[in-house]
C-alpha cells in the first residue's frame, strides 16, 4: 500500500480517500495499518487509531476516535449522545488534515455511521479499513474498488524469516536435524503470520527433538493439541465462524467432509449442499444459484481460499486453510456434525449416532477399519480411495447421499445393494473401472442428482428413464436409452453421446426436456448422417429447448469438423449464457446472434473470421469470453480490426484463424485481460507493411500470447 504524503503545513494536495485491507483473521491486516499508522502519522494534524470489533459500541467509538484526534488526556463525558460526538468531529476535522485507522470493521452500517463524523474535506485526509469481509472494503472505498486491498499470504522465504525468528531468535540458529520438519511446518501454515506465530510459540515449548515437531506437523490440520496460543489464535478464527449466519455455519463445516489439502469443486459442492438440504431459496431464484451465493460469500469472508478463476473472475474451486480446517473440524465433533475415519492421525470417532460420515483410504499403510462404528444412522458417506475395508452398501440403510469419490479400485461388486438405498437423493462414483451400472438403478425413485464423471460408463440402463425425480445426469460420453422423454425433472445433462445408434425419436424425445438448464452432447456423426433429416431434428430440437430455459450448451465432437445448420434455430435462445460449439464449422455467424443479450461465453468456428463476424460480436452486451477457430485452409481475404466501439465488456479473447491483418485501435477491448491469436510466419508480409498490430492499446492486458 502506498501514498504521496505531504508535510502538514504543504497545500491541500487531494479529497479525502479511503483505503481498505482485506483479509481472513490473522493475516496481519491490522499490523500492516499499525506500521502505516506508525511511520506517517506524524505527516498529519491529527490521528487516530479504533477497534470496531463484531458488537460495536459506537458511542464508545466515537467517544476515543475524538479524544484521540484533540489529544485530550481525559476522556469525553459518557453521556454524549451519538449526533453530539458526530457533530463535534466534523467541526473539529473541517480545516485538518487527519489520519484515522478503523480497526476489524465487520458491518457495513457501521461504516455508514463512523463515516458521518469522518467529514470529507479537500485537506488530502486518510482513512484506513481493515475487515474480514470483502464486500464490506468494497463498500468502504466505493466508487475507488482499486483502493480495496487483499492481503496475500507471506512468501515462503518471508515465513521462514518470520517463524526461525520466533522459534530460534534467527534463521541461522535452526538445528540442522529440524531443518527440513521445519520447512515441512512451514508449508503447513500456508503464508498466514498468525498461524505461523502460533504454531512458532508452541514449539518453543518443546524440546528440540525431532519426534516432538513431527508430532506437531502431524496436528496441524486435524486439531491442534490445546495451548494458550493456540487457543488465542482459535479464539482469533472464531469470531469469523461466530459471524455466519446459521446457513453459512452449516455450509463450511460440511467441508470437513474432504481429505485435508483436498481442492474443492465448486458445482459440486454447491450440488450437496443442496442434496443435504442445506440450501434454501431466495427470492426466486433457482437453488444452484442461491447455493452459489453460500460459496462466493465464504470466499468474501476469507473462510475458504479460492482456485481455478474463470473467465468472468469468479472462482470454480476452493481450499480450506489447515488453521480453518481445524476450526470447523473441532466444531464439527462439538455438534456431532461430521464423523471421519481412516488415517489414524486424523480419525474423528462420535460417542453419538453417526449422521454423516467421511472415509479417506487413499494411504492404505495407516488405515483404520470402522467396523465397530454402528451405521444404520448414516445419511451421508464420503469416500475417498479404496472400498476394500469400507462395510457394504447394505450397512447403510439410511443413506440420502453417497460420494465415492477418486475410487481406482472401485469394482462393480461394491455396487450391486445401490439400489436398494430406496432414500439415496445424490450418488456420485468417480472409478475408470466402474463401466456398468446395476440394471435396477431405477428403484431408486428419490434420487435427484447422478454424477458419473470419470467413470468407463458408456451406456445407461434402460431403467434409468424411470428416475423421474432426476435433476441432474453427468456422464463421460455415456449413450441415452430409449423413454428421456419421461424425465421431465431434467436441469442438467452432460456429456451424452449422439452418433449413428441414436435413433430420431430420441433426439425428438431431447427436445420435450423443457426444463433443462444446462446440456452437453458429444457428436460422433458420420457424413451421411450429417446432411439428412437426423440433423434436422437434432437442430429442431435444440431450437425448442433454447426457447425454454436453456442457459448453457456444450458441444464436442470426436475431432470431426460438422455443419450444423444452427442457423434456423427459432426463436433465439434468449436465456443462454455459454455456448461452446467451437468444434462445429459454420458457414457463416447466425443472424439470431446478434439478439443474444445474455451471452458471456462464447466458442465458436466458422469458415471464415471476417469483420462482419467482429461486427456482429463486438456488439453482444455482457460477452466476456470469446473463443473464434476457422477452418486451416480458409485463405485470408480482409485486414480485421477491432475498434473501440466493440467488446466493450470482453476479458478474454483466443483467435485461432489466419487473419491478413489484426488490428486494435484507441479505447478497444478495454476490458481485456488475456488476448491469443497465431501469426503464420511463412504468410507473415503484413508484419512489414504495419509493425504495430496495435496491442498497446489494449490498457487492461496482463496476459498474451502469439502462437507463431
Amino acid at each position: 500500500m502506498r501514498w504521496r504524503c505531504k508535510s502538514k503545513n504543504s497545500s491541500p494536495a487531494s479529497s479525502r480517500q479511503v483505503s481498505a485491507v482485506t483479509g481472513f483473521g490473522g493475516s496481519g491486516k491490522t499490523t500492516l495499518a499499525n506500521q502505516v499508522y506508525q511511520k506517517t502519522g506524524k505527516l498529519f494534524n491529527c490521528q487516530a487509531f479504533v477497534s470496531v470489533s463484531q458488537n460495536p459500541d459506537i458511542r464508545k467509538i466515537l467517544r476515543s476516535m475524538l479524544s484521540q484526534i484533540r489529544k485530550e488526556d481525559s476522556p469525553i463525558s459518557r453521556s454524549s449522545d451519538e449526533a453530539w460526538l458526530i457533530n463535534s468531529m466534523r467541526d473539529f476535522l473541517k480545516d485538518k488534515r487527519y489520519l484515522i485507522v478503523i480497526d476489524d470493521i465487520w458491518s457495513i452500517q457501521v461504516w455508514k455511521t463512523i463515516k458521518c463524523a469522518l467529514l470529507e474535506n479537500s485537506c488530502g485526509s486518510r482513512i484506513i479499513v481493515t475487515t474480514r469481509n470483502v464486500s464490506v472494503a468494497k463498500s468502504c472505498c466505493f466508487p475507488r474498488l482499486d483502493l480495496a486491498y487483499e492481503l496475500r499470504p507471506l512468501t515462503e522465504a518471508d515465513s521462514k524469516i518470520l517463524f526461525f525468528t520466533r522459534v530460534f531468535g534467527s534463521v541461522e540458529k535452526c538445528p540442522l536435524h529440524l531443518n527440513e520438519i521445519s520447512t515441512e511446518i512451514i508449508k503447513k501454515c500456508g503464508g498466514l503470520p498468525l498461524a505461523i506465530i502460533t504454531i512458532g510459540s508452541l514449539l518453543t515449548t518443546k524440546s528440540d527433538s525431532r519426534e516432538d515437531w513431527i508430532r506437531v506437523r502431524n496436528s496441524i490440520g486435524r486439531g491442534l493439541e490445546k495451548n494458550p496460543h493456540v487457543e488465542e489464535m482459535e479464539r482469533i478464527l472464531s469470531l469469523s465462524y461466530n459471524d455466519l449466519t446459521l446457513q453459512l455455519k452449516t455450509c463450511l463445516l460440511y467441508l470437513s467432509m474432504y481429505p485435508e489439502d483436498y481442492e474443492v469443486q465448486m458445482e459440486d459442492l454447491v450440488r450437496r449442499w443442496i442434496a443435504e438440504r442445506f440450501v434454501k431459496v431466495v427470492g426466486g431464484k433457482i437453488l444452484f444459484d442461491t447455493g452459489k451465493d453460500y460459496f462466493y460469500e465464504l470466499i468474501n469472508r476469507n473462510m475458504i481460499q479460492p482456485t481455478y478463476i474463470n473467465y468472468d473472475g469468479q472462482a470454480m474451486a476452493c481450499r480450506v486453510h489447515d488453521m480453518i480446517r481445524d476450526l470447523i473440524i473441532s466444531k464439527a465433533v462439538e455438534e456431532n456434525f461430521i464423523t471421519s475415519s481412516g488415517h489414524q492421525t486424523h480419525s474423528l470417532v462420535s460417542q453419538h449416532k453417526v449422521r454423516r460420515l467421511s472415509i479417506d483410504y487413499r494411504g492404505l499403510e495407516n488405515v483404520k477399519t470402522v467396523s465397530s462404528m454402528v451405521t444404520a444412522h448414516v445419511r451421508t458417506l464420503g469416500v475417498f480411495g479404496c472400498t476394500d475395508q469400507v462395510p457394504p452398501l447394505s450397512e447403510f440403510p439410511a443413506l440420502r447421499i453417497l460420494a465415492l469419490d477418486r475410487s481406482e479400485k472401485l469394482e462393480i461388486g461394491y455396487l450391486k445393494n445401490i439400489t436398494k438405498l430406496c432414500l439415496l437423493r445424490y450418488l456420485r462414483i468417480e472409478g475408470s473401472c466402474i463401466t456398468e451400472l446395476p440394471e435396477q438403478i431405477g428403484d431408486l425413485q428419490c434420487l435427484e442428482m447422478l454424477d458419473l464423471h470419470g467413470t468407463g460408463i458408456r451406456e445407461l440402463p434402460a431403467s434409468i428413464v424411470q428416475l423421474l425425480q432426476l435433476k441432474l445426469l453427468l456422464v463421460d460420453g455415456a449413450k441415452l436409452p430409449h423413454g428421456i422423454g419421461n424425465m421431465q425433472g431434467l436441469e442438467e445433462l452432460s456429456c451424452v453421446t449422439v452418433d449413428d445408434s441414436t435413433s430420431i425419436n430420441l433426439l425428438q424425445e431431447l427436445g420435450s426436456l423443457t426444463r433443462m438448464r444446462i446440456l452437453g452432447l458429444k457428436l460422433c456423426m458420420s457424413a451421411h448422417k450429417t446432411s439428412t433429416s437426423y440433423v434436422d431434428r437434432l437442430v429442431s430440437s435444440l431450437g425448442k429447448l433454447g426457447s425454454s430455459q436453456l442457459e448453457r450448451l456444450f458441444v464436442k465432437t470426436d475431432g470431426r469438423l460438422i455443419d450444423i445448420p444452427v442457423g434456423s434455430w427459432s426463436p433465439p435462445p434468449r436465456l443462454l449464457q455459454e455456448l461452446i460449439t467451437s468444434d462445429l464449422c459454420l458457414c457463416q455467424i447466425p443472424d439470431w446472434m446478434a439478439s443474444m443479450a445474455s451471452l458471456t461465453c462464447l466458442q465458436i468456428g466458422v469458415n471464415q473470421v471476417t469483420q462482419e463476424t467482429l461486427l456482429v460480436l463486438g456488439g453482444l452486451p455482457v460477452l466476456l469470453s470469446l473463443t473464434l477457430n476457422s477452418s486451416q485452409n480458409a485463405e485470408p481475404k480482409q485486414r480485421l480490426v477491432v475498434s473501440n466501439n466493440m467488446f466493450r465488456c470482453l476479458k478474454r479473447f483466443l483467435l485461432y484463424c489466419e487473419v491478413g491483418l489484426l488490428t486494435f485501435e484507441a479505447g478497444a477491448m478495454p476490458k481485456l485481460k488475456a488476448l491469443e491469436f497465431q501469426i503464420v510466419a511463412l504468410e507473415a508480409k503484413y508484419a512489414c507493411i504495419a509493425p504495430d498490430l496495435g496491442i498497446s492499446n489494449l490498457c487492461a492486458l496482463s496476459d498474451l500470447c502469439i502462437w507463431i
